[in-house]
C-alpha cells in the first residue's frame, strides 16, 4: 500500500511542478523557441535534394536570418520552394556555398547575405556544421530532432533563454521574474526580433558596443579596392561552376543602421567595393543603401530588424529581386 501511494502521488507532484514552472516562465513572457543548433541546420539542409531549378536556398549570417521572411517569399512565389541555411554569428557563407556547389546537383537561386568584410574573410566558422552534416548527423539523429524540436516549439521550459535554473535563481535571490529573451527560432531556422520584449538598458548596451567595434575597426587599416578585389577571388570559380550548371547567384548587401552605415561607408564605399565584386563576377546583387526604402528601417542593435518589419522589408527586397527569381 505504501509502494502504491509513493507511485501515484510522485507523477502527481510531478506533474505539478512542471505546470508551475511553465506557468511561470509563460507569466513572464517567455515564449517556446527552437534550439538553432547543428541538429536544425541539418534538417533544413537535407532538404535540398529534394528543390529544383526554380527553388530558393538563403545563405548568409544573422542579417538573413532574422530579417527575411519566408512567407512573404512564398506568397510572392508560390510555385518556388525556399530554405533558409544562414547562420547567426558564424560570419562568411562561403563554406555553406562551396558545399552545395560541390557536393550537390542544385542548380535553382542562392541568395547570399554578404558585407565587404565577410566576403574577404580567412574565419570559415560555418563549416563547423556542414562537417557535422558530413559525418554525424544520421536518420536516428533527424528522428530525435524532429521530437526535439516539437516539444521545444510547445513548452518554454525547453528552450535555453527561459532556464528553470534562470527562473527560480531570480524568484529566490531577486523576488521578480527574470526579463525574457525578445528572440524566437521557428522550425525553417528563422529568427524573430521583438524588441519590445527587450530590457531596454540591456539593448542601449548592445547599440553602443557595437557602433564603438564598428568605430575601432574605421581606425585600422581596410585593403584598398584592387586589393581587397584579388581578396575575394576564391568566389569567382566557385559561382562560375553553379552558373555553368545553370544556377543563378544573388549577393545582397543587408541593412545595417544610418549611424552605423555613415561608418561603414567611409570605410568600404560601395561604388569602390561592392560593385566591383558584383560586375567582375557578373551576378546580381541589392544593396540597400541604393535604396531609401532598404534603408529607412529602425535597427534598435545597429544591424537587425524587428519582427514587425520583417515581413514589409522582405517584400520591398523581393521586388528588387523580381528579375532575378524570374529568369
Amino acid at each position: 500500500m505504501q509502494w502504491f501511494k509513493i507511485w501515484l502521488f510522485t507523477p502527481a507532484l510531478v506533474l505539478m511542478g512542471f505546470t508551475l514552472n511553465e506557468t511561470l516562465l509563460r507569466k513572464g513572457a517567455y515564449q517556446p523557441s527552437i534550439v538553432s543548433d547543428a541538429d536544425l541546420f541539418c534538417d533544413v539542409y537535407s532538404q535540398i535534394k529534394a528543390l529544383g531549378k526554380n527553388d530558393v536556398i538563403l545563405l548568409g549570417a544573422s542579417r538573413m536570418q532574422t530579417g527575411f521572411d519566408l512567407n512573404i517569399l512564398h506568397q510572392h512565389f508560390p510555385h518556388k520552394k525556399a530554405i533558409l541555411l544562414a547562420q547567426s554569428g558564424r560570419g562568411t557563407s562561403y563554406p555553406v556555398f562551396k558545399d552545395i556547389v560541390e557536393n550537390t546537383n542544385f542548380r535553382g537561386v542562392i541568395i547570399l547575405d554578404e558585407t565587404e568584410q565577410t566576403l574577404i574573410s580567412p574565419t570559415y566558422d560555418q563549416k563547423e556544421f556542414i562537417e557535422y552534416c558530413h559525418t554525424n548527423y544520421s536518420l536516428n539523429r533527424q528522428l530525435n530532432h524532429q521530437i526535439s524540436a516539437w516539444l521545444q516549439n510547445n513548452f518554454v521550459f525547453l528552450n535555453p533563454g527561459g532556464s528553470s535554473l534562470r527562473l527560480w535563481g531570480n524568484l529566490l535571490i531577486q523576488h521578480q521574474l527574470p526579463e525574457p529573451y525578445y528572440t524566437k527560432t521557428l522550425f525553417d531556422r528563422e529568427e524573430l526580433i521583438d524588441y519590445k520584449r527587450a530590457d531596454k538598458q540591456f539593448l542601449h548596451k548592445i547599440h553602443d558596443d557595437r557602433l564603438n567595434g564598428v568605430k575601432q575597426a574605421a581606425k585600422q587599416s581596410f585593403p584598398n579596392p584592387n586589393t581587397w578585389l584579388q581578396q575575394t577571388e576564391h568566389w569567382q570559380t566557385l559561382v562560375e561552376n553553379f552558373q555553368e550548371r545553370g544556377g543563378h547567384v544573388i549577393f545582397i548587401r543587408m541593412p545595417t543602421s544610418q549611424e552605423r552605415w555613415a561608418i561603414e561607408n567611409q570605410i568600404a564605399p560601395p561604388e569602390q567595393y561592392w560593385k566591383q565584386f558584383v560586375d567582375k563576377l557578373h551576378v546580381a546583387s541589392v544593396h540597400f543603401a541604393d535604396y531609401p526604402e532598404l534603408s529607412n528601417f529602425k535597427l534598435p542593435d545597429t544591424s537587425h530588424i524587428d519582427m514587425r518589419d520583417k515581413p514589409v522589408f522582405t517584400e520591398i527586397l523581393l521586388n528588387k529581386m523580381d528579375n532575378s527569381l524570374n529568369d
